[in-house]
């Protein structure tokens, strides 16, 4: 056999050796099993690799998050993970609402010193709750094993999610720890797996409460209403198993050890009501978790202009202000 064939038998056998759930794996810009694309760069350095394999599990497509990296100077990067919203049913780490250009956004905040994460996760067609929440736990978690690897601070997470992204980034920053929603460990986990907590959280127009009313979800037949509800947790959400609906909903767990919030929603949304928000914020400033709610008057989901549903260029900025004020406020970098 020659030098070539031997490498390529070497290969395939290590290749079928490999674990088929696991969140520990070294998937860099370097290369990997299921290589990331070639690194994109944007404007203060940022190199942007897309499709890095955080986890395989055994059955499904391999899961990916698309990083984006500041220049690796100064103290170690807090962490944004982004959570992309379509109704748990579609979209991509790429998507975010009405925003012409969203990777570049992402590479914005980037820009001031942050790693950012927009993460894939599986939708309501290949799994129901818990599986697209412990997917992004999953994510947090292989990124606190690649602490190093990327110039990552650990103890400074922040969970960014908008309308279905926001339902789990709310869900993750209120149910820290709780069985219901906390990741599986690898199959190839040395010791106890690492945190999937945050220490921050940014809702964007998410359904905080899956327990509510249709008329507090929105209309009957777009996303937010029973119909997604129902595809996400498998059941029809008045006939679920008890207390399944509240167990997927971040209204259930909050408490005083909470982490900060900025909550965020444009009045005129009819998918997912205005309440919601505001129901968020009551029960976390009642127990005495600073937040922070900003209403955008006259758009709706997405930040989505009325009636057309167009780009609203103003108010995707305002809302991107808010968060670089948020991070800068409890996360600034070069702590």
């Amino acid at each position: 056999m020659t030098r070539s064939g031997m490498f390529a038998m070497l290969l395939l056998s290590m290749l079928a050796a490999a674990p088929l759930t696991s969140y520990g794996q070294d998937k860099d810009d370097a290369g990997s099993r299921y290589a990331p694309t070639p690194p994109v760069l944007y404007p203060g350095g940022v190199r942007n690799l897309r499709d890095v394999t955080f986890a395989e599990l055994s059955g499904f497509r391999p899961l990916t998050l698309d990083l984006y990296l500041p220049p690796r100077v100064g103290a170690p990067k807090p962490v944004v993970v982004f959570v992309h919203g379509g109704a748990w049913l579609h979209r991509s780490a790429r998507d975010g609402g009405t925003f012409r250009d969203f990777p570049s956004a992402l590479a914005s905040v980037a820009a001031r010193g942050y790693v950012v994460a927009s993460v894939n996760y599986r939708f309501s067609g290949e799994v129901h709750f818990p599986g697209p929440v412990q997917d992004v736990g999953m994510a947090i978690r292989w990124l606190r094993v690649h602490a190093a690897d990327y110039d990552i601070d650990p103890t400074r997470f922040v969970a960014w999610g908008s309308s279905a992204g926001g339902q789990i980034a709310a869900l993750i920053g209120t149910g820290c720890g709780a069985p219901a929603v906390e990741p599986p460990a690898s199959s190839d986990a040395h010791g106890p797996p690492p945190s999937a907590c945050v220490q921050g959280v940014i809702d964007w127009y998410g359904l905080i409460d899956l327990e509510s009313s249709a008329a507090d979800l929105g209309k009957a037949d777009v996303p937010g209403s029973h119909k997604q509800v129902d595809a996400y947790l498998g059941c029809d959400v008045t006939k679920c198993p008890p207390g399944l609906a509240r167990s997927a909903s971040a209204l259930a767990y909050i408490d005083a050890k909470d982490p900060p919030f900025l909550i965020q929603h444009g009045t005129a949304d009819d998918t997912v009501s205005p309440k919601q928000a505001q129901r968020l914020y009551d029960a976390l400033r009642g127990a005495g978790v600073p937040a922070e709610l900003v209403f955008y008057p006259g758009v709706s989901h997405g930040f989505a202009k009325v009636p057309s549903g167009g780009p609203d260029d103003a108010v995707n900025q305002k809302a991107l202000d808010k968060v670089f004020e948020f991070l800068e406020r409890y996360f600034p970098p070069g702590r």
